[in-house]
Formats: structure tokens, sequence, C-alpha cells
């Protein structure tokens, strides 16, 4: 397999996992999250894009130090918007250093030249304040019970956003049934220098689903679209089991779906990507994905089953389970990733 850009940034991959997170294990490699410090400093640089703000700032000192947060997708839905900030600014953030020993940190907190605080993160509290700029609520409400006849004829096929904090949020596991090859290989994993991820890098099946931005399911027929809001990813799933399709590797794999009842499963085979998770463990390409999607009773979430069938990386088949929230009035966004250059 090859991958292009190998000039690998594991940010826009595993930042967006709650702290809490299992798959928070390779994020715990690249920064110290043992210990908090505070910078500050004259903005000097600011980049406000996906999959990752980034911005510099010039110490009293005479040190640059290179300053990471969260997507513009996360930040927007916040009302957090690049106008609080600017170049020339005295600013204060407060986070982890990189473990490498460069002059690196990701931040959750913002502290304003006029003393005002913004909270980058959902869900996190603030550092300096009993208040901050910007609101984690969308991010943090739980799904909306379906009420009228017109949301409920729409069944699956809506926009399905993620509870930022919540149990349903994560996908994967730490203790994976792993063979030994496969246990060794996770141990040796490396998250800067082994991951595929660049800064728009697309991000291959299983790995993907694990993101926490807006999906929709859309109807076409003797084909189901799911939509992803990360990097503006589209799966296909063909529901015509008759149809021919191309079954070359592609990274997303190849997907034939088919209805039981009211719920859509899914089968995905021809993956072309060596991880199943951020945290190093590998898949082979003989890999095989068996997927269900399905409402909740009271019609406010998507409920999502994943079982994995790899026997060159796991000793029985692994199941694994998320859900995504319905709030009205939501959208899948354009992505627009910016690379680094």
């Amino acid at each position: 397999m090859k991958f292009p850009g190998r000039k690998f940034n594991l940010l826009g991959a595993v930042l967006l996992l709650p702290v809490s997170g299992v798959a928070h294990h390779a994020f715990t490699g690249v920064f110290d999250m043992d210990n908090v410090t505070e910078l500050s400093g004259e903005l000097t640089e600011l980049l406000w894009r996906n999959p990752h703000v980034r911005f510099s700032i010039r110490t009293d000192a005479g040190e640059t130090w290179e300053i990471e947060t969260n997507s513009v997708s996360i930040l927007g839905r916040m009302d957090i918007s690049a106008e609080i900030m600017a170049v020339g600014d005295n600013i204060t953030v407060a986070g982890y250093k990189a473990r490498s020993g460069r002059l690196g940190m990701w931040t959750n907190n913002l502290l304003l030249a006029d003393g005002r605080e913004v909270v980058m993160r959902p869900g996190v509290e603030p550092y300096w304040t009993d208040s901050t700029l910007g609101t984690s609520e969308v991010w943090l409400a739980e799904g909306t019970e379906v009420t009228d006849s017109a949301a409920e004829g729409l069944g699956l096929f809506r926009v399905w956003s993620t509870h930022f904090t919540g149990p349903s949020r994560s996908l994967f596991e730490a203790d994976l049934p792993l063979t030994a090859p496969a246990a060794a290989a996770r141990a040796a994993f490396d998250p800067v220098a082994d991951d595929p991820i660049g800064d728009c890098i697309l991000k291959g099946m299983p790995w993907i689903m694990a993101q926490p931005y807006p999906v929709a399911l859309v109807d076409h027929g003797d084909i189901i679209l799911f939509q992803i809001e990360e990097y503006d990813a589209v799966r296909t799933f063909y529901m015509d089991a008759e149809a021919e399709i191309d079954e070359s590797p592609a990274r997303l794999g190849r997907s034939r779906g088919h209805w039981v009842g009211d719920e859509l499963h899914v089968t995905t085979r021809h993956i072309d990507w060596p991880y199943f998770d951020s945290s190093g463990t590998p898949q082979s390409d003989a890999i095989e994905l068996y997927e269900v999607f399905s409402l909740s009773d009271d019609g406010s979430r998507l409920n999502y089953q994943l079982t994995a069938t790899d026997s060159a990386t796991f000793t029985e088949p692994v199941e694994l389970d998320k859900a995504w929230m319905w709030r009205p009035g939501e959208v899948v966004k354009p992505y627009d990733c910016t690379p680094s250059g």
C-alpha cells in the first residue's frame, strides 16, 4: 500500500477524540498530558483552518512556540471564529507540551489580551475564569426525540451528530483480542513516525467511522450514500445484490448493503488501509467489516454496530458500537481541508 504525502501529522487523526477515549493512546504519545503548562506571548501567526487551527506565540524569552487546537468544524459550532484574536495580540495558552522536545503545544484554553477566556474543546472546564466565550451546547446535546410524522418518515435518512463527551462517542476499545504479531506491531507503533495521516489525507475504514463530525445517510435507491463531514468523505453502499461493482482495493473499501426489517446491514471488504484504529492496531487486506445501522425506539439516535473479522489481526471477531444523535437543523458542512504546505 502506498500513501501520499508522508509528512506525518497525527493531530488531524487523534486530537478530535475525547481526552478519556481509548484511542487517546496515540495522543498521549505525542503530548505530555500529565502536565499543564502556561505560555504567554505575542501572536505572530494564525492559520484558521481544518484539520486543526494553528498559531504561533513569541514569548518574552524570544522563543517561538507552535500551538495547535481543534478544527474550524468544531470551533465554528461552538460560535468561536478567527475574529477572537489577531496577529500582534498578547495572549496566554494553557496546554500540553510536545513530548519530542520541539517548541510545540496542544491547547484547549486560551486567554485573550482583554482577559476573556476561550475554551476551544467541547466539555472542557475554564482554566482561568468562571465564564468563557463560545458554547459547548451543540456538541454536548442529547438526541432529539422524533415527534412529527415528517421526521419519522425519514427513518435513517437524516443528518446525525456526535455527543462529544458521551459514552456513545467512542468506537474503538483498548483491549482487543490480538494475535501475537498484531500485538507486537501495535506495541511498536510510533504515533508520529509511523502514522499515515498527513494534514489532509483521508483516513480509511474502519478508522474514519470514529470521526466526531456530522454524518448523513442519503437514499438513492440502488445505492445509499454515507456522507462524512471529515475530509468531505463519501462511502457508497450498493443495495442491488446483482449489481457488478468495482472490487479493487480502496481506502474506504467496497460496500454492499441490504435491509433486515428497518435495519441497514452493510458488508465492507477490499480495504486498502494499514490500521484498524489510531493506536497502531494493524489490519490485513483480508479484513471484513459487517455494519448495522439502526434507529433507537424514539428515533433520536442512529445506533451503529461493527463486527470486524481479520484472522491475521484478531483471534476472534471484534464487536464494537457507537451512536450518533439527531439534532434538527444540523447539516454536513464542507470540510475544506487545507494542508500546511
